[in-house]
């Protein structure tokens, strides 16, 4: 079947990428073109949504938004098709008619495979009355740590791997060996998938928005691996593999998320040795901090910080809140680090007011 023997269907186009890659920066830079009306489908883990306050969605009849939490490979309620029915059942509530397309923001430890394998079983039949097809898998490479977490990380290079489409991030940030460092990239993505589509996205003349050509994704293309791991996560495949501890089955083994929320006004002198004392403990432990902090020079106007593996990016003003919570609200994403330690520190940046006598 192509796309054209269904003229009803509404394409689906999955964006992922580690941790820190910059799946928002992009997705931000495709709605500011031109574009159809889109769904935005933005799947957090953890409890506390603040990449889809970051999603900059017109908020009229163009676009609208919906956050998703928990993995989205693997938590019940999140899946592929239990968000695809929510952005069905806005359509409905909000009276806007049709949307031309949807793009589904995963979490950077979403594994691509099960993902694909439920939207491709499941696009030949209704989901909340309406049809939907894969139309493209975007994975954001950074160029700047993209190459160690392919290598090191197998969610990096499954991400890689099932993409037909790779948008090269962060290449203008690559200093002085930048051009070795991209003519590796290219290397390794001709090694793990030669027959995806490359767009250096930093380039002047790159048009992201071509990223979002309107065809079937064909997994057959991908390779011998992707094949095999789609087999893996078939019903009767995980059927018959050995049973999940109680607990339940959990990709992200030694990973956890912590959300946290503070009140009052930080000053801003603490928060800077905070976030140094923090990266120097954490490292690279440290998957991704991401959030927005109310400091007292200037609460109306929060700082959003957000870290990757141990690199802080420059903090940046926003010009308000992009929502009625005025709160300081961090979202850790850690591997190996003492959760009660974490929180203790974290909290000690707004003081618990003394009791008068």
């Amino acid at each position: 079947m192509t796309s054209a023997s269904l003229p009803a269907a509404i394409p689906v186009y999955l964006l992922t990428g580690f941790l820190g890659s910059g799946k928002t920066t992009l997705l931000n830079r495709i709605l500011a073109r031109p574009c159809p009306r889109t769904a935005i489908v933005v799947n957090e883990y953890g409890d506390m949504p603040i990449d889809n306050d970051l999603v900059a969605v017109d908020g009229g009849e163009a676009s609208l938004a919906t956050t998703t939490s928990g993995c989205i490979c693997c938590e019940p309620g999140s899946d592929i098709v239990s968000s695809l029915e929510q952005v069905s059942d806005a359509f409905d509530e909000a009276g806007i008619g049709e949307v031309g397309r949807v793009i589904v923001e995963t979490t950077g430890l979403a594994d691509p495979a099960p993902i694909i394998n439920q939207m491709l079983r499941a696009e030949r039949q209704g989901i909340g009355g309406r049809l939907f097809f894969l139309a493209g898998v975007i994975a954001t490479l950074d160029a700047l740590r993209g190459e160690g977490t392919v290598e090191d990380r197998i969610v990096g290079h499954k991400q890689i791997a099932f993409a037909d489409r790779i948008a090269i991030t962060k290449s203008d940030l690559s200093g002085e060996s930048g051009a070795e460092r991209i003519a590796r990239l290219y290397r390794l993505i001709a090694r793990i998938n030669p027959g995806a589509h490359v767009l250096d996205v930093q380039n002047a003349m790159a048009q992201p928005e071509l990223l979002l050509a309107e065809r079937r994704y064909d997994p057959g293309r991908r390779g011998a691996n992707v094949e095999a791991w789609l087999a893996a996560e078939s019903p009767v495949a995980r059927a018959f593999a050995p049973k999940a501890p109680a607990a339940g089955f959990d990709r992200h083994t030694g990973i956890y998320t912590k959300s946290i929320v503070l009140d009052g006004e930080i000053d801003p002198r603490h928060f800077s040795a905070f976030l140094d004392m923090l990266l120097r403990g954490t490292g690279a432990r440290l998957l991704r901090l991401k959030g927005l902090a109310a400091l007292r020079d200037d609460p109306e106007r929060p700082v959003l910080v957000h870290a990757v593996q141990g690199q802080l990016h420059p903090l940046h003003r926003l010009e308000a809140w992009p929502s009625e919570d005025r709160r300081t609200r961090l979202v850790f994403i850690t591997d190996g680090i003492d959760e009660h330690a974490l929180e203790s520190f974290v909290r000690a940046l707004v003081p618990k007011k003394r009791r008068s006598s």
